[in-house]
């Protein structure tokens, strides 16, 4: 896995009881045109033929109750289809912003990738989002030379 870092903070598996809060989340990360709902998680999660859903948060110890704590702070899927690598939706709350968690969700997502023969991904984010653009050229992300028209239709 040359030139993949190695995640500097943990993640874990997604479960169905952090969709709620994961949505809040993506809500709070961007602008309306770009939230997400239920629906369009689900979409996300089947859009290729192998996905990884993976969420961060920080653990606090409850002393009193001898019981962990934790905070959602965000969420990455990844998916897959053959040889092509795809950087779905990642989304980190506001207040957990250049932390490092962003990163390690990337990184995690690129070593899944390339476990899986993975050559090749693609992320798409807004152009006006420069944390996100710098997040992918530090992640080893380069910029196409394309331009992309996103159009939508009702049927």
């Amino acid at each position: 896995m040359s030139g993949i870092e190695r995640p500097m903070l943990p993640s874990r598996r997604a479960r169905r009881s952090d969709r709620a809060p994961l949505l809040e989340i993506d809500a709070r990360a961007f602008d309306e045109f770009w939230h997400i709902d239920q629906l369009g998680l689900e979409h996300a999660l089947r859009a290729t033929p192998a996905s990884r859903f993976r969420v961060c948060e920080r653990r606090a110890s409850d002393a009193a109750r001898g019981e962990g704590r934790s905070a959602l702070l965000g969420y990455a899927i990844t998916g897959r289809s053959g040889l092509q690598g795809y950087l779905q939706r990642l989304a980190v709350a506001p207040e957990a912003h250049r932390q490092g968690w962003g990163a390690s969700l990337v990184a995690d997502g690129l070593r899944w990738l390339a476990r899986h023969g993975v050559v090749r991904t693609l992320v798409n984010t807004q152009i006006k989002n420069e944390a996100a653009l710098e997040l992918y050229k530090r992640s080893g992300f380069s910029l196409l030379p394309v331009n992309l028209v996103v159009m939508d239709r009702t049927l």
